[in-house]
């Protein structure tokens, strides 16, 4: 008498076929599985956020509607004052934290062009304490260009120098990013110094 556990031919084929079904249930098993996941992923994706703020008086939860939100006026404003801020606005000339601070928001192109100019002007002064700040800041929006005037505030060793700035800078829409969520980058600056 043959035994059922033997090593014949048709105990071996058996075996085998009982472990080729065994995959195929299995591969169809996880494609299954995986079309569960990728419709619930879909759903997911396309319903609404939810918004948490978390302030001093507990956690707010918002729903938040997913459409493309036109760039007003006042948006493009509001960026050109917080652009001025990183570029004109430092305790001390460091040309890694000021590519660091306007990168985000500008062509990369132009970053290497700022830094040139302004390594140019404030590189030579390594020796003294140099800082600098901008007042009366008035920026005019066109369909084209933003015009800007400013004086900046140039400080030598504490000894303030006054200079009166007309910028022209040309913006362009692109993509949104956490840095960038309003998705406007500057793509040319054109700089007056001394202007009336």
């Amino acid at each position: 008498m043959k035994n059922k556990n033997e090593n014949t031919v048709s105990n071996i084929w058996s075996t085998q076929e009982n472990l080729i079904h065994f995959y195929k249930m299995m591969s169809l098993g996880l494609a299954g599985l995986a079309i569960v996941i990728l419709i619930f992923t879909m759903l997911a994706y396309t319903k609404d956020p939810i918004v948490v703020i978390q302030g001093g008086h507990g956690q707010g939860f918002y729903p938040a509607n997913r459409q493309s939100i036109k760039v007003e006026k006042s948006d493009v404003d509001t960026f050109v004052r917080d652009y001025l801020e990183s570029l004109y606005v430092w305790g001390s000339f460091d040309s890694e934290k000021l590519a660091g601070e306007i990168k985000p928001f500008s062509e990369d192109g132009l970053v290497a062009k700022i830094l040139e100019n302004q390594t140019q002007k404030f590189g030579k002064i390594k020796d003294k304490r140099l800082s600098q700040d901008i007042s009366f800041v008035t920026v005019k929006v066109l369909e084209d260009h933003v015009m800007c005037s400013f004086i900046r505030v140039i400080k030598i060793e504490g000894i303030p120098l006054s200079v009166p700035t007309e910028l022209n800078l040309s913006l362009i829409e692109g993509n949104r990013t956490r840095a960038n969520p309003i998705g406007i980058y500057v793509s040319g600056i054109v700089e007056r110094e001394s202007a009336k």
